[in-house]
């Protein structure tokens, strides 16, 4: 029997409310997923730093003829003979989910050089929610890292900088 055309309005009405629900619901996790990066993107960034000084003292032993590394407290850099990575975190409004993190290598900003400077290279993250909104991993230019892929990138790709750039 065909459905009478009070039970199809009846139909579209329910589907539109749940539409509604759905869409609040989205809403509303979007707001805790916005809500937990604006409280724990600088504990972790804070958390990146301290990962990558106990790597430092980890690997330093173990570097052979490697220049060691040196980790500068207050700026954010990390030295490797005559290269250095910086980490650079912003989050310019307290209660706002946007952030940015800059990663990038380069000369030390001291060096001179007689034919100019090596090119500097330079990474933009930003912190997210993982999927399951429990931790923070940093994505963008690099694809999706947790605070300790990132702190092991930042260290290799800086003795991959020093080594295509040492002097001599």
């Amino acid at each position: 029997m065909a459905d009478s055309l009070a039970d199809r309005l009846k139909r579209l009405a329910d589907e539109k409310e749940k539409g509604k629900a759905a869409e609040a619901e989205v809403f509303a996790v979007q707001e805790r997923v916005n809500s937990f990066i604006s409280d724990n993107a600088k504990p972790e960034f804070v958390r990146l730093q301290a990962q990558i000084k106990t790597r430092i003292d980890e690997i330093n032993p173990q570097l052979g003829e490697l220049p060691r590394f040196e980790y500068s407290e207050g700026g954010g850099m990390i030295q490797q003979g005559n290269c250095v990575a910086f980490i650079h975190f912003d989050k310019p409004i307290l209660n706002d989910p946007n952030n940015q993190l800059m990663v990038s290598f380069g000369p030390h900003p001291n060096n001179m050089y007689f034919h100019g400077p090596p090119a500097a290279i330079r990474y933009r993250l930003h912190a997210a929610a993982t999927d399951s909104i429990s931790g923070i991993v940093w994505v963008g230019d690099l694809g999706e890292l947790t605070t300790a892929q990132l702190s092991d990138f930042i260290l290799e790709n800086l003795t991959t900088y020093y080594l295509e750039n040492k002097p001599g």
